[in-house]
């Protein structure tokens, strides 16, 4: 006999009514008191809502910050490799100090540092950080590449290819790192037909290289060709528009072929970037003089030259401001410091001529006038030494070294002390640069890298 349970109809009731208070399910929306759906209903107890709503912003929290945080982290490493990846230096170095305040130094970003610093040649930075990579863990392997592309960079590597050839083979090299260090170098040694063998090979392996036509522009620039050159880096600028150092050749590229309007848009969107290359700001200056705007070259090197910083094209550009003015006692003050380190100088020595003349220093104007008249026939064979050498005909160590001690003394350091450097990867024994060599480093204040020559010359000579 089955016996049934009963029920009483209260018994019922109470059942119904302690189901409806338990629901199933909760979501934020039954917290809300706004909520349509809970209007008229039993509010939850206190308690129980704490609790809940306590649980889900315990896990929603944390997963906004980490997300946060993750996302900046990759914008920022985004931001950096691409930087870098166009030799914005400036802007990757200001990027990483920005990811290491939240961060802090990592191995990570000391290496990145140290490679916005090679390519910005700043050797004791670039060593500093490089260091501090390797301590703090990164890939010592990878570290080392880094020193190979600066000496690579530096032409300081004999044997090019063997060197090449290990950068190649390191974890995770780049033919994007290593290209522009060996083609600099090459540049270094005047190595025009292995330069031209190497930008063949990079074009192949990556046709959109920024790199390849930026080289073929530098190399059209050597041989004294600025259609070329212009065509070149135009194109460059045109497919790549955030790759930096082209800017600053095709400044210089316009500059040379008079076309000084053109020369300010490029040039002034390289120094954005790159503040502190002085060569950029002669650029600039000589651009700035020939468009007849000689208040803004007073503006801009007059700070240079009170702090030291004026390099002595600088002076001459700003001497030919005041000397168009006819201001001659300030072209005498600008020149003198140059006149006494360089003595041969002809472009100082014509300034000071006028000057001396003008002031009625009949002494001091035919002395500098005379230094002058001699130093043109030099200054006038410089183009046809420079093409007998690019052909091929006068490659030899007299003759690089000819050019850059005609340049070096007589019309431009920098562009001297390129054909002194040439002389030596002909002949590293060749003391006649050597010797000139440790004349331009001690006149500009690197008395370090003066020794080095003259610890060679020394040697050289005892052994004799």
């Amino acid at each position: 006999m089955m016996v049934r349970s009963k029920l009483s109809p209260k018994s019922t009731s109470a059942a119904a009514s302690a189901k409806k208070a338990i629901p199933a399910s909760l979501s934020l929306d039954d917290f809300d008191p706004r909520n349509p759906a809970t209007l008229g209903k039993p509010a939850l107890k206190p308690t129980w809502a704490r609790i809940r709503l306590a649980v889900l912003l315990s896990i929603l929290i944390p997963l906004a910050v980490f997300g946060y945080y993750h996302n900046r982290r990759t914008t920022a490493q985004s931001k950096i490799a691409k930087a870098l990846e166009n030799w914005d230096n400036g802007a990757a170095i200001r990027e990483i100090k920005a990811l290491e305040k939240g961060t802090g130094l990592t191995a990570e970003s000391a290496f990145l540092r140290s490679r916005a610093y090679r390519h910005l040649g700043d050797d004791i930075a670039f060593a500093q950080f490089s260091e501090l990579a390797r301590q703090l863990g990164y890939s010592e392997e990878k570290v080392k590449n880094e020193r190979l592309l600066r000496d690579l960079h530096l032409g300081l590597v004999d044997d090019t290819e063997g060197a090449l050839a290990r950068a190649m083979a390191a974890p995770g090299a780049e033919l994007e790192e290593i290209g522009p260090a060996v083609v600099y170098g090459l540049l270094s040694k005047l190595s025009f037909p292995e330069v031209n063998q190497f930008l063949e090979f990079w074009s192949e392996q990556n046709p959109d290289s920024p790199w390849v036509p930026f080289f073929r522009g530098m190399m059209s620039m050597a041989g004294r060709d600025t259609v070329s050159a212009i065509q070149s880096f135009e194109s460059c600028a045109l497919s790549h528009p955030d790759f930096v150092p082209v800017y600053g050749q095709m400044g210089a590229a316009y500059l040379k072929a008079r076309d000084y309007e053109k020369v300010l848009p490029p040039i002034q969107r390289y120094l954005r970037s790159v503040p502190e290359d002085l060569d950029a700001y002669s650029v600039q200056a000589g651009a700035l003089v020939n468009l007849d705007r000689g208040d803004e070259v007073i503006e801009l090197l007059n700070p240079l030259v009170e702090t030291g910083k004026a390099t002595v094209d600088m002076k001459t550009t700003l001497a030919r401001v005041y000397s168009a003015r006819e201001e001659w006692a300030k072209v005498v003050e600008i020149l003198s410091s140059v006149a006494s380190l360089w003595p041969e100088d002809v472009r100082t020595a014509n300034l000071l001529s006028q000057a001396h003349q003008a002031l009625g220093n009949e002494e001091d104007a035919a002395r500098f006038a005379k230094i002058a008249q001699e130093g043109q026939p030099d200054l006038q064979s410089v183009d046809q030494r420079v093409s007998r050498i690019l052909s091929g005909v006068d490659r030899t160590v007299e003759k690089h070294y000819e050019l850059g001690h005609i340049l070096l003394h007589k019309q431009s350091r920098e562009e001297g002390l390129q054909w002194l450097s040439s002389a030596l990867a002909i002949d590293a024994t060749y003391l006649p640069a050597h010797e000139d060599l440790v004349m331009y480093f001690n006149r500009t204040n690197r008395p370090e890298l003066a020794a080095r020559h003259q610890r060679y010359i020394n040697l050289r000579r005892g052994s004799q």
